[in-house]
């Protein structure tokens, strides 16, 4: 590979790295349980923490459950959820690169998003 080529590789995962979408959490309390959600949107690079426990607490709560949306904008609807840990673990062949904690994550098809639900159940809520 050309120094050149190498150059521009590292320009476009750091433009990448700027443009994606943060995680934003959103905060729920279902059925006396805080929980905290957060969305991955189709086709969106988007950065999130490898260990959203050590990104976000609420004084004096304590966090039941931490979750992603799989959010398909060809459906334009929920694909459905899955508990943080197993969504990291499930989307770990889309990583493009991680700095400080975080990760970002390539923007993945409907096929792709659909394939993070095998052998799981579409809703953990």
């Amino acid at each position: 590979m050309s120094l050149f080529g190498k150059k521009s590789k590292e320009k476009d995962l750091n433009s990448r790295w700027q443009e994606a979408y943060k995680a934003n959490p959103h905060v729920y309390e279902k059925d006396g349980k805080i929980v905290v959600g957060l969305a991955l949107t189709e086709t969106t690079d988007s950065l999130f923490p490898l260990a959203a426990e050590n990104q976000w607490a609420i004084k004096g709560k304590t966090i039941d459950l931490f979750f992603i949306s799989m959010v398909s904008i060809t459906k334009d609807s929920v694909l459905g959820t899955i508990e943080y840990g197993e969504a990291m673990k499930r989307l770990k062949p889309y990583f493009l690169a991680e700095k400080d904690g975080w990760v970002l994550i390539r923007g993945l098809s409907l096929n792709e998003m659909e394939a993070l639900f095998e052998g799981l159940p579409r809703d953990i809520l």
